[in-house]
């Protein structure tokens, strides 16, 4: 299984790796332990990072690591706003940040994915998207906290 959330953000950053720093460091004051690791900045506008929630014994995840990815800037971006929302009917056009968070796996690690959301959330008051529910999934899947 592979599944893709999306969160559209304006943050202001203009590098991807300057974003997905405050990002994490925003998880890691607020939860559990996390382990991963970086899979690099592919461009000044795109980071990417792989990441779990810690098991309390070990350095590896409890739970199937997850794909933070992070792309910055309205013109990067432009094509899957409009794509997602072509009449801007969620407030989005104009966004300057998305991240995906990209599950694969049998033991997907919904808690982390949570605190990503609610960090996003907090941080740029993200927007979130998935495939199959579109911009529903704010209703339906909302961020515990």
């Amino acid at each position: 299984m592979i599944r893709h959330s999306r969160f559209f953000c304006r943050s202001g950053d203009e590098r991807g790796n300057e974003a997905l720093d405050r990002l994490l460091d925003y998880l890691l004051e607020s939860g559990d332990r996390l382990v991963g690791e970086w899979l690099g900045p592919f461009e000044d506008s795109v980071a990417a990072f792989r990441l779990g929630t810690g098991s309390s014994d070990s350095d590896r995840p409890a739970a199937d690591s997850l794909t933070l990815e992070v792309h910055v800037g309205v013109a990067e971006i432009a094509e899957v706003v409009i794509a997602a929302s072509p009449n801007d009917e969620w407030g989005i056009w104009g966004c300057d940040l998305l991240a995906t968070v990209t599950l694969s796996g049998d033991n997907p690690d919904w808690a982390l994915v949570h605190r990503i959301w609610a960090a996003l959330v907090s941080l740029w008051r993200a927007v979130p998207w998935d495939e199959s529910s579109g911009f529903e999934i704010g209703a339906s899947g909302a961020p515990r906290r």
